[in-house]
């Protein structure tokens, strides 16, 4: 892999806020069944994983990872658990609408799910009671 689209992913999973959700929700194991191999997301508002993001989810929470090789090297396996997320509300942007997760450990990370993406957990959000806004 040529270093300077190397080191733009590496930035990009620094400046998205990727590795403050991985910190401080980190994953080590085994990555369940996932719910979407390509999903659609964003972080900050402008920073899109568009087709970049596994998803998966149960009853105890929400994992995400970011596609294999060409993002994972630098973007670490991220677990939220449900009981963590104080709010989703449904976000209209200029081009986009994403459902907003906010996070009591990360609440300063703006990350959203679009909606097709969302919608493969939403079941598993609202067994946990938590409820989208929007």
């Amino acid at each position: 892999m040529p270093l300077l689209p190397v080191a733009l992913v590496y930035m990009i999973s620094r400046m998205s806020g990727w590795q403050t959700l991985a910190k401080r929700y980190p994953w080590r194991g085994p990555f369940p069944e996932p719910k979407v191999k390509m999903g659609y997301g964003v972080f900050r508002g402008w920073i899109g994983y568009n087709g970049g993001i596994v998803v998966a989810s149960d009853a105890t929470g929400i994992y995400l990872r970011a596609m294999p090789i060409v993002l994972s090297f630098c973007h670490d396996p991220i677990f939220i658990p449900w009981t963590e997320v104080t709010q989703i509300t449904l976000e209209t942007g200029f081009l986009a609408r994403g459902y907003r997760i906010t996070t009591a450990k990360a609440p300063e990370v703006r990350f959203a799910l679009r909606p097709t993406t969302f919608d493969a957990v939403r079941a598993d959000a609202r067994a946990a009671g938590i409820t989208s806004e929007g």
